[in-house]
């Protein structure tokens, strides 16, 4: 039987370089959305699990717009400033555009810059939720996207509630059409989602409209794209004494749970008491946690150097440890670095300086620090692909949050062996967290949460020859009190699809065009070249300004677009030839 891939689909707007396929679950999306859009239909909702490829599917569903003559524009909002810079990351802008066979375009990032506004031919534009929001930011967007016909593209969309402030700004932007991008469409609070199609049931009941979605279980039948997880809940006894009879009573942190009126209870119960800062505490959840840690890097170690595979610029294992304050982080901090002073630690929080905590998260993406104890400060975006050991010792149970969280340390590292890569999640048997990790055992999709069961419907062709198993078995029960869950691959077939990483560095395309950088040097450049030829007509740099001044008719200089610049330089040089002012 031939293993020759089928021949891709024909997406309009597409025509894939260099040998460049989309993943399959990208190219659905893509195939639905031109479907779509002929239709008449504007808005679009997709469903991707964390290290699919949302940026790649951003970019691609504009090219598909913009060749149906529906858009010209394409703005990305994003909530963090780590997901910004990656879109905004100009070689791999230009080697997204290129592969997918289109003219990479004028770009710019707007934050505190309005460079956007001076040069509306710019193409894309991509921004923070938070600056969108603002007064200034607000009313720059309002003003670029009234001249153009704008895609769209709502990036992390459960950040974005209906009613919130964002939205409310976000709604006076005119534009074309929009896409809502997500792994967990879903909010703890339940409110609607801004920009995101929903069908209302005649009982009132409220359900998100994916055009497609990609579910853990289809990326793991992929292959190549998320670790598998052996999520590992640890219990233990807490013995309590009554405050008035003195009677004592001792029972495990489960029994505890089961018998409270809620987990929020027993949660508020345990913060207050600060058993998550007693040393037993730290001993059963993190140092489980640590020795597993030790002991994958060592595997790691002699795995790679058997294959010969170990050679310079390698990355080991990295752990990561979610706690639930400031005061918290640094007690457990205190804690790694008593009992394993060998490993590099570090935290950052909302109370470390902000260039510190920049430089340490910086430190821990390049591998320099081994453990990194956090709060709330490592998110959507923040790609770290070796962290492979996560604590979570917060007080968060929401489930769209907590699959977040461990998000963090499932994405693949293709350069690892297939057994390396298993993420080990621990968890204490004290709260609701505990019901999500057995939710993600029972195999039930991660992809759009809903606010009701729907019944997916599977290809039979679709469905590899292999016998049906359950994704996650009992691995073993320990100590009493600690179980581990292990998540089985579905299937062990890989797509067809490929990557950037196999493309050389050296064949890929040159940056795309960053008009905020090209001003930049445009600026310089009139500066130099305005003092040259100042000196050489013997008159003030003022007087050279003002001559071209009169030149535009009294245009400022601060208003002067890239193609303003550039019509200056080239009348400096001008000039500078004819030695006067023209």
């Amino acid at each position: 039987m031939s293993s020759t891939p089928p021949p891709a689909p024909t997406i309009p707007g597409l025509r894939p370089q260099n040998g460049f396929r989309l993943r399959e679950g990208q190219s659905q999306f893509l195939l639905k959305w031109a479907e779509a859009l002929a239709r008449g239909e504007r808005n679009a909702l997709g469903v991707f699990v964390p290290g699919y490829g949302k940026t790649i599917t951003a970019l691609a569903s504009y090219l598909v717009a913009r060749e149906l003559g529906i858009v010209n524009r394409l703005v990305v909002f994003v909530p963090r400033g780590n997901l910004r810079d990656q879109y905004a990351d100009a070689a791999e802008l230009a080697f997204v555009f290129e592969s997918l066979g289109a003219t990479p375009p004028t770009y710019c990032v707007a934050d505190s810059d309005r460079v956007f506004v001076k040069n509306l031919q710019t193409e894309f534009v991509v921004t923070t939720y938070q600056y969108a929001a603002g007064e200034r930011g607000n009313e720059a967007l309002l003003e670029y996207c009234r001249q153009s016909n704008a895609l769209f593209v709502f990036d992390e969309v459960h950040h974005l509630a209906d009613d919130g402030t964002w939205a409310t700004q976000l709604a006076r932007f005119p534009h074309a059409a929009s896409v809502a991008l997500s792994g967990t469409p879903l909010r703890s609070d339940n409110k609607t989602l801004f920009g995101v199609p929903f069908d209302t049931d005649a009982d009132g009941t409220q359900t998100y409209r994916a055009l497609h979605e990609v579910t853990m279980r289809d990326a793991h039948a992929e292959g190549g794209i998320l670790k598998r997880v052996d999520a590992h809940v640890v219990d233990y006894s807490v013995r309590m004494v009554h405050t008035e009879s003195g009677e004592e009573v001792e029972v495990t942190l489960s029994d505890l749970r089961n018998e409270a009126d809620s987990a929020k209870e027993v949660d508020a119960y345990l913060a207050r008491q600060k058993l998550r800062f007693h040393e037993v505490y730290l001993d059963a959840l993190v140092g489980p946690a640590v020795a597993r840690f030790q002991e994958k890097r060592g595997e790691l170690v002699r795995a790679l150097a058997k294959s010969g595979s170990l050679l310079d610029g390698w990355r080991d294992h990295q752990m990561l440890v979610i706690a639930m304050s400031n005061k918290h982080a640094a007690a457990i901090l205190d804690y790694v670095r008593r009992r394993f002073p060998g490993l590099r630690s570090a935290r950052i929080g909302q109370d470390v300086p902000t260039a510190e905590r920049e430089a340490l998260l910086q430190a821990y993406r390049d591998g320099e620090i081994d453990v990194m104890v956090q709060v709330d400060m490592i998110g959507e975006g923040t790609d770290i692909k070796p962290i492979s050991v996560i604590v979570k010792a917060d007080l968060v149970r929401a489930l769209s949050k907590t699959l977040q969280q461990v998000f963090r340390g499932m994405r693949y590292v293709p350069q690892w062996p297939e057994e390396a890569n298993r993420c080990d999640l621990y968890a204490a048997d004290d709260s609701d967290v505990v019901q999500t990790l057995q939710w993600l055992a029972s195999e039930e999709k991660v992809g759009i949460l809903r606010k009701k069961t729907v019944e997916r419907e599977v290809d039979p062709t679709a469905i590899p020859d292999a016998p049906e198993r359950n994704a996650w078995t009992l691995k073993s029960v320990r100590d009493a009190g600690r179980q581990t869950m292990r998540q089985e691959q579905i299937a062990a077939y890989r797509s067809s699809a490929q990557f950037h990483q196999a493309i050389p560095q050296a064949e890929r395309p040159a940056p795309v065009y960053d008009v905020a950088k090209q001003e930049k040097e445009l600026r310089l450049a009139c500066a130099e070249l305005a003092k040259e030829l100042a000196f050489a007509v013997d008159a003030p740099v003022s007087h050279v300004h003002a001559a071209w001044k009169r030149q535009i008719r009294g245009q400022a200089q601060a208003d002067a677009s890239v193609v303003a610049l550039g019509k200056k330089k080239t009348w400096l040089e001008r000039c500078l030839r004819m030695g006067r002012l023209l």
